[in-house]
């Protein structure tokens, strides 16, 4: 194969000027509300009940909606005599005469049933209730004692994970003119002074703070942004440009009782503490001269290797 004679070619090339690694170490502390919407409903209902039934007449039975609590009123209009029994939740909780009325509040709910008692005919009257839930299931979160464990990872804005295939959505940028920045002298270990310039850069992103029940199921989900400005110095002359890789991520929440200051009962403070390791390096685009013959590759031939067998 003949090649050229060697000749002068011009290379453009990444000139790397100085290379760190930096740590920086991001704390939020974040007020968490719990409580959640309440919502409030009225059922008002006339009703007739037979006389002389073993069983129990239902006037009011949840299904579906948990945390349920309010207030009842049961008017016992007419009954010829007879007496009305209220049960809340399977438990007998008064006997009403003709012409009177039962109201109470309870905190839960779960059924209202009557009974008519006597020989003579129907029992009539009026049920009113007034009652108060949470949307939802058992899992939210209402309270911290709900809370068995905390996970946070950085996230998109929507709280989706990010994998460390797909890259990461920590972004770093500089805030400092690359033909303007402040330079400043520094010993290195030899004692000898170098001459260093000041790079400012802004560093962001979200975090997804997940927390489980103690089913192990996730009870609810905060996104929170993080921003920080740090500070590095290295050689970044004029005119070059500075490159920042993020190489490491660890995340760690903690549930910490809520301020008296605050006087919020029914909220929890997190503290969240992001540290971030990044690879920072200076560089410039450069003109290089080299003395090469540009070449062709050599062809690729079949190579066949005989194997003999050797017999003790």
């Amino acid at each position: 194969m003949q090649n050229e004679k060697p000749s002068v070619h011009c290379v453009k090339v990444s000139k790397i000027y100085d290379w760190v690694n930096n740590s920086t170490v991001i704390k939020l502390r974040e007020m968490i509300q719990l409580e959640q919407k309440k919502f409030d409903d009225y059922i008002c209902c006339d009703f007739s009940v037979p006389s002389g039934q073993l069983e129990r007449t239902i006037l009011w039975t949840t299904y579906g909606i948990n945390q349920i609590g309010g207030s009842i009123c049961i008017n016992f209009k007419s009954g010829y005599g007879n007496i009305l029994s209220v049960f809340v939740n399977g438990e007998k909780q008064a006997e009403v005469n003709e012409g009177s009325s039962f109201s109470a509040t309870f905190t839960h709910l779960d059924s209202i049933e009557v009974q008519c008692i006597g020989n003579t005919p129907n029992c009539h009257g009026e049920f009113k209730i007034m009652f108060h839930y949470h949307p939802g299931n058992d899992y939210k979160l209402n309270s911290p004692r709900d809370i068995k464990q905390t996970i946070c990872y950085v996230s998109d804005c929507h709280g989706n994970p990010i994998s460390s295939d797909s890259g990461s959505t920590i972004t770093c940028k500089e805030l400092t003119c690359s033909d303007n920045r402040e330079c400043v002298h520094v010993t290195d270990e030899r004692g000898e002074t170098i001459l260093l310039h000041i790079v400012d850069f802004l560093v962001e992103g979200f975090i997804c703070v997940q927390f489980m029940n103690n089913q192990g199921e996730i009870c609810s989900k905060c996104i929170f942004p993080f921003s920080e400005v740090e500070t590095v110095a290295l050689c970044a002359p004029p005119g070059t440009e500075i490159n920042f890789k993020v190489i490491d991520v660890n995340c760690r929440t903690h549930i910490i009782p809520s301020s008296s200051f605050h006087n919020k009962t029914n909220c929890i403070e997190l503290v969240i503490m992001l540290s971030i390791c990044q690879s920072i390096y200076s560089f410039n685009k450069v003109i290089i001269e080299l003395i090469a013959a540009l070449c062709q590759p050599r062809k690729c031939t079949d190579c066949h290797l005989e194997v003999h067998e050797s017999v003790p």
